[in-house]
Formats: structure tokens, C-alpha cells, sequence
């Protein structure tokens, strides 16, 4: 029997996958920009993409944590605290509204040393928890067959 609060956080982390699969997807820029400018709205489009995938990846987190899965590689990267409080604020600058531009605290994990490198083990991390916990697997090559 399929625990349906795992499923659940499954498809969390299942949409945050979704925005990091098309994190560096092409752009279709206004043409006739000066080519400057269209890396620049290119750039710009990349970053606000990645903003959407570190706050949905906070989500995940919330759910691990309120349903106390345990996985000793997820647990060890959230055993960062500085990286974690800093993920809930940026969550919280991106999915709320703000009054600066790039509010203090979204900055705060952005400037956080290697903050781009322990996301991306935390995604990466719950991806393989997902396909432990889960019958993924099976369920792909049921279907392939």
C-alpha cells in the first residue's frame, strides 16, 4: 500500500523538478534587441526560473520535515541550519510580495558560500529518496511494457 502523504510530497518535489528542467531553456527575446541586451533578458529569465525552483524545493522541505521521513543524506544537509533558514526566507521573499526589487532576504542564501552547490545535493537527494520510497521504478517499465 502506497503511502499517500509520501505521494503527495513526491509531486511537490515532481513540480520543482519540472522548473528545473527548463531552468536554461532558450528564451524567446524581443528581436531587433541589441545582443547585450537579449543575453541580459536572458539571464534574467534563467535566474527568476531558479528563484521559482529554490522556493518550491523549500515546500519539500516543509513536508520531509512535518511528516518526519527520515533519509541520513537529506537529514545531513538539513542539519544545515544557515542553509535552511535562509531557503525559507528566500521562499518567503519570492512568494510574497516584497518592496525592494531583491529583497535582503532572498540575498541572504544567494550569498551563502557554495548555497548553489547544497541545493543542488538537496535536490538531487530527494530525488533518489522519491525513487527508494517510492515504486518508480516499477511503475515506469509496467507502463513501458
Amino acid at each position: 500500500m502506497l503511502d499517500s502523504k509520501l505521494v503527495s510530497l513526491h509531486k511537490h518535489w515532481i513540480t520543482a523538478d519540472a522548473i528545473k528542467q527548463v531552468v536554461s531553456s532558450k528564451v524567446d527575446v524581443e528581436a531587433g534587441l541589441p545582443e547585450e541586451l537579449q543575453k541580459l533578458a536572458e539571464s534574467h529569465s534563467i535566474f527568476q526560473r531558479l528563484t521559482v525552483l529554490y522556493s518550491l524545493l523549500y515546500v519539500v522541505v516543509e513536508g520531509y520535515r512535518e511528516l518526519k521521513y527520515e533519509n541520513e543524506i537529506i537529514d545531513s544537509l538539513l542539519a544545515q541550519d544557515d542553509y535552511v533558514d535562509a531557503l525559507r526566507l528566500f521562499r518567503n521573499a519570492i512568494f510574497h510580495y516584497q518592496k525592494q526589487p531583491i529583497p535582503e532576504k532572498a540575498m541572504k542564501f544567494l550569498e551563502l558560500k557554495e548555497s548553489e552547490l547544497w541545493i543542488h545535493k538537496l535536490h538531487r537527494s530527494f530525488g533518489s529518496f522519491f525513487e527508494k520510497e517510492l515504486p518508480i521504478g516499477e511503475t515506469i517499465n509496467q507502463l513501458k511494457a
